[in-house]
């Protein structure tokens, strides 16, 4: 074996051995919480139960609070847990860091559960509080930042919110509504200049918080209690003006995709009208060309296909026009690796088969294929027979479609790769939640970082995860609601239910 070859070996070695380091690394990781139980009466509060349950699995994690009243817990890293105190009757959470300590302090008094109990209503009076609000308005809205109070102050919460942009700043002129789940009385308002806004809920019901473009962003319940209430509510939120330049910002950038896409298309159509040959022969033809002629580095689909062994997948790929080069990509990989996947099968789809985009219809727009392992040339046929029978129209992909149909279209399976284009979204989002099967995404196009927050959502809610060219995104799956994940240079964080990039560098 010659020098060169040696060295080689030693290289893939090294590389193999630093894989298995990393992945031990990653699911060894544990952080630490320091929790320490003050009493605002003086001393600590000793001898106290402080359990805590992952929000991710439900696993508990329980501890009794020594002498200073003081617990430590070595925990999962990134994961949110909800905190419960024996005597402590507010809803509280706390996240752990990626390693390291955090430490957390609560004060209060020793007679927190006596005074709740104390401060609980009468079902005689919850009965005159619901006659009171019943005659309320189903709408109220308030003018200027500052509500004004009723002559029944007892029956409402008087809350101070408080709201910040993604850079902690004050969101002004955010406008929010308050909404009953029992009993449907809303209550709108607008924030100040600081970003404040006073308002009086009623009690006794769970309410939703929705802005103009995040409906059920946030939940609160105000209970019912004697006496005064008031409390303060902080939120983080994207606004509606920065939501709106991303809308504009993002209209643009489709454009001028569709655009090239189409302009590509027509070039390649005259190409082929001139060679006398059909679209799909073209598409043959070129896919032979760019096999023979592809260099074997900067390759998304070979470097994610060797970095993870999944077993029987299903993969799924996105076939559209500007998909073709990755589309050499996966014949290259299946020419190498076919004759040792089992159960190896594949659905491609193209956005609905020669469709206009206003003959689309969300779960059944069509264009998807699917077939077992047969070998390169018959795979080689069917990708270019599903590439020319994409007709080039919208941007946008029906990527949930393709999962829901070839998902059935499929036999036995234990993994679902999906391959998809990360500068095209995904026209039918709104089919995820008919969709509950593990996803491994890996996209196309995404550079250092900048990932379509649609393909983050698919991933989360399935269950699955995300790989770009340069790592492997497995973490995704347990992340809740506030938290945050960086991807190369960007930040993304879950804001009411959705992905929201929210820094890079």
């Amino acid at each position: 074996m010659n020098r060169k070859a040696n060295r080689n070996i030693s290289i893939l070695i090294a590389l193999l051995l630093f894989n298995c380091i990393a992945v031990v690394k990653s699911q060894d990781c544990t952080s630490t919480i320091a929790i320490k139980l003050n009493n605002i009466e003086g001393g600590f509060h000793v001898g106290q139960k402080v359990s805590l349950i992952s929000k991710t699995d439900g696993s508990v994690f329980d501890q009794i609070s020594n002498s200073s009243g003081e617990v430590t817990f070595t925990l999962p890293c990134n994961t949110v847990f909800e905190v419960k105190i024996s005597n402590y009757t507010n809803k509280v959470e706390v996240q752990t860091r990626n390693g390291g300590m955090l430490k957390k302090s609560f004060t209060y008094s020793s007679k927190m559960v006596e005074k709740d109990k104390l401060f609980a209503m009468t079902p005689e009076e919850q009965v005159a509080l619901d006659k009171v609000i019943q005659l309320l308005p189903d709408s109220i809205e308030v003018h200027g930042s500052r509500m004004i109070a009723s002559k029944y102050p007892t029956y409402f919460v008087a809350v101070t919110v408080k709201i910040i942009d993604i850079y902690n700043k004050p969101l002004a002129n955010e406008r929010i509504v308050f909404k009953g789940v029992k009993r449907n009385k809303k209550v709108i308002g607008t924030t100040d200049l600081n970003g404040k806004l006073f308002l009086f809920i009623p009690k006794g019901d769970s309410y939703t918080l929705s802005f103009k473009y995040n409906r059920n962003y946030s939940f609160v319940d105000y209970k019912y209690t004697k006496g005064i209430s008031e409390v303060d509510l902080n939120l983080s939120y994207l606004g509606t003006k920065e939501i709106e330049r991303r809308i504009k910002e993002e209209k643009l950038r489709i454009a001028e995709l569709e655009k090239r896409m189409k302009e590509e298309r027509e070039r390649f159509e005259l190409e082929c009208k001139k060679k006398k040959i059909s679209l799909e022969e073209g598409y043959k033809l070129e896919w032979e060309r760019m096999r023979k002629d592809y260099k074997m580095d900067d390759s998304v689909i070979l470097n994610v296909f060797n970095r993870n062994k999944w077993p029987e997948k299903l993969v799924l790929c996105d076939l559209t026009g500007s998909m073709q080069p990755y589309a050499v990509q996966l014949s290259i990989w299946y020419q190498l690796n076919f004759k040792k996947e089992k159960n190896l099968q594949f659905v491609f789809f193209n956005d609905g088969d020669y469709k206009q985009d206003d003959m689309k219809v969300i779960g059944e727009t069509g264009g998807i294929y699917y077939s077992p392992s047969k070998g390169i040339d018959s795979l080689g046929n069917l990708m270019s027979k599903v590439t020319a029978r994409g007709d080039g129209g919208d941007c946008a992909e029906n990527n949930i479609e393709a999962l829901i149909k070839g998902t059935k279209l499929a036999s036995q399976y234990k993994e679902i790769v999906m391959i998809v284009d990360n500068n095209s979204p995904i026209k039918d989002i709104r089919l995820l939640e008919q969709f509950k099967l593990p996803v491994h995404i890996i996209l196309c196009g995404a550079t250092e970082g900048w990932i379509l927050p649609d393909y983050l959502l698919v991933a989360w809610k399935t269950k699955g995860t995300i790989h770009t060219i340069e790592e492997d995104i497995t973490s995704i799956a347990k992340m809740v609601e506030g938290q945050d994940i960086k991807i190369g240079s960007f930040t993304y964080k879950i804001m009411g239910g959705e992905f929201v990039r929210i820094t890079n560098i």
